[in-house]
């Protein structure tokens, strides 16, 4: 996958979301039809805070075997239209921060004293894909963009204040990933419902600073939609974020989680695979 112009909503969210300590249990209509494709980033709350790693060429070559070994047995698409044109569907997909957060007794938010892991979720995302079942290492992957003044918590008061003073997504209300590569899709045609196990690189904008950023990604093609779910995990002040600590009342971890989990279907995007 390569860049293309694309809107791709999904990356910078969940970094709104971790400083909004935005709820991914937040009831919507589409949660049990969610719960169906994907697991909800609630699952995955942390229980002790993140230590953080790069990725290694062992991880990268085991990633492209794995992806390999999935997609050998695959027979070509039939027909003459090869190239799906995808949408993230925005009400069924969620971008979401997991973090973790220190209360002591009479913060001004009301949260139980102690370590709390904290997760965060918005549905609001956008963006185009184009997967190539002929070569899917053709495929690509187009702009992403995340809505992170829209994000809930399951406090409204501490997401006010975050809102407001750290976070600031009244003047940054939106998170991007640009430039988008993807590393590890193999050569060949895809068969329908392989699993495929690849790296997503791109720049990612939050609080109007980039960083070069490689989300560890998974994915299906099923009956014409498709589901991925990114992950990748950093620190808060690497994009200009002051990290809240509120005079030891409120604390929370420099490290943070952010997760992506995409369905998208049939579009009249006019992407074109790389060739």
């Amino acid at each position: 996958m390569r860049n293309s112009k694309l809107t791709f909503v999904t990356g910078i969210v969940t970094f709104a979301l971790i400083f909004t300590g935005l709820n991914l249990a937040s009831p919507l209509s589409t949660v049990s039809a969610q719960s169906t494709l994907y697991k909800s980033c609630e699952a995955d709350k942390l229980t002790a805070p993140l230590t953080l790693g790069s990725s290694s060429a062992a991880t990268m070559a085991a990633t492209s075997a794995a992806t390999m070994a999935a997609t050998q047995a695959s027979t070509p698409a039939t027909g003459s239209n090869t190239i799906a044109f995808l949408s993230i569907v925005s009400g069924e997909s969620q971008a979401c921060y997991l973090a973790t957060e220190s209360f002591l007794k009479g913060n001004f938010v009301g949260m139980p004293v102690g370590f709390n892991g904290a997760v965060g979720v918005t549905h609001t995302l956008s963006g185009d894909i184009a997967l190539d079942q002929t070569n899917v290492a053709n495929s690509q992957i187009g702009e992403i963009t995340i809505n992170i003044s829209e994000f809930k918590s399951d406090n409204d008061q501490r997401d006010g204040f975050i809102r407001r003073n750290f976070l600031e997504s009244n003047k940054y209300p939106f998170a991007t990933l640009t430039d988008v590569t993807v590393l590890g899709l193999p050569n060949g045609a895809y068969q329908d419902g392989s699993p495929l196990q690849f790296q997503i690189k791109g720049t990612l904008m939050v609080h109007n600073t980039k960083r070069d950023t490689t989300f560890d990604a998974t994915g299906s093609f099923t009956k014409g939609t498709l589901v991925v779910r990114a992950v990748t995990d950093l620190n808060m002040s690497e994009f200009g974020i002051k990290v809240p600590d509120i005079g030891g009342l409120l604390k929370v971890d420099d490290a943070m989680r952010l997760v992506i989990n995409i369905v998208a279907r049939e579009s009249h995007a006019t992407a074109t695979p790389a060739k």
